[in-house]
């Protein structure tokens, strides 16, 4: 049966990117794609002389919002015919009406700053929510070409966060035929402790542990070869760095360390803030 792929449409060149990416990967996975775009309208008032919208500028942005879509589906018509795709224009907060379509789909696809209809500002209310209370991975795309080639380079901490985003990261792997660079960052942070070599190989060599186990679990029967990276320093800094040849990047919306169990962590705000390749957010599945 094939899956929806979620696509949040705002007229920007992040969305056009966004769109791109999500037909690449909807053929890759015989998916079908849902074009959404949000508008927002401000009912007629006269509040302290403060005039509301008039009907003109209503029907204007409501025409603006169909004739995006439009273009949207032309673009995937013309990248690949036969591709499922249906569209949709929704009066509402991008959010919200963004985290409802998400329910049950394979992915949303947004763009990492918009004009103000996927995701307007990346580290801002609309992305906290979309990437916490989305019901899919959510995968955030910057403008320009996107790569479809190098590893799915993951961050991997030995929680079961972290675990499940290698899960994802392995599966998105074996369907583009590629591998897995799984980073894995401790970091001495007292000076004392850094001068201790003995001490700071042991913390190496029970990271190193903690993700071959790690590896072992997601794996599975999955045939997708693995490059395990232990890295001395801060997490983000890690997996940026080792990502400049990636096609895809994955973190995991909390864990121990890797992202911490705020709403968006700073270790994949950093890395979304930052990466110059696609970032998919993973959490947990529903249970």
């Amino acid at each position: 049966m094939a899956g929806r792929i979620v696509v949040g449409i705002d007229g920007s060149e992040q969305s056009a990117a966004a769109l791109e990416w999500a037909v690449a990967r909807a053929l890759l996975g015989d998916d079908e794609l849902e074009l959404v775009n949000t508008y927002n309208l401000v009912v007629q008032m006269d509040f302290f002389g403060y005039q509301g919208m008039s009907g003109q500028q209503v029907d204007w942005i409501v025409d603006l919002s169909k004739r995006l879509l439009e273009a949207a589906e032309a673009r995937v018509r013309e990248l690949a015919p036969d591709l499922a795709c249906t569209a949709r224009s929704v009066s509402g907060h991008p959010a919200p009406t963004l985290v409802a379509a998400s329910q049950g789909a394979v992915a949303l696809v947004v763009g990492r700053r918009g004009l103000g209809g996927a995701a307007s500002a990346l580290l801002g209310s609309v992305s906290n929510r979309i990437t916490v209370e989305a019901g899919c991975p959510v995968v955030v795309v910057g403008e320009g070409r996107v790569p479809t080639t190098g590893p799915i380079v993951v961050g991997v901490d030995g929680s079961e966060f972290g675990l499940h985003a290698l899960r994802y990261a392995v599966a998105e792997a074996s369907l583009r035929g590629t591998t897995v660079r799984a980073i894995a960052a401790y970091d001495v942070l007292h000076p004392a402790l850094g001068a201790d070599d003995e001490l700071v190989a042991r913390m190496r060599a029970g990271v190193d542990a903690e993700t071959t186990d790690t590896i072992s679990r997601a794996l599975g029967d999955v045939d997708v070869a693995v490059e395990k990276i232990a890295v001395e320093g801060p997490a983000a800094e890690a997996i940026l760095d080792h990502a400049r040849d990636a096609q895809l990047v994955v973190v995991g919306t909390h864990g121990k360390g890797l992202v911490r169990r705020v709403l968006l962590g700073s270790v994949s705000r950093a890395v979304l803030n930052d990466a110059e390749r696609p970032v998919a957010v993973v959490d947990m599945p529903a249970t």
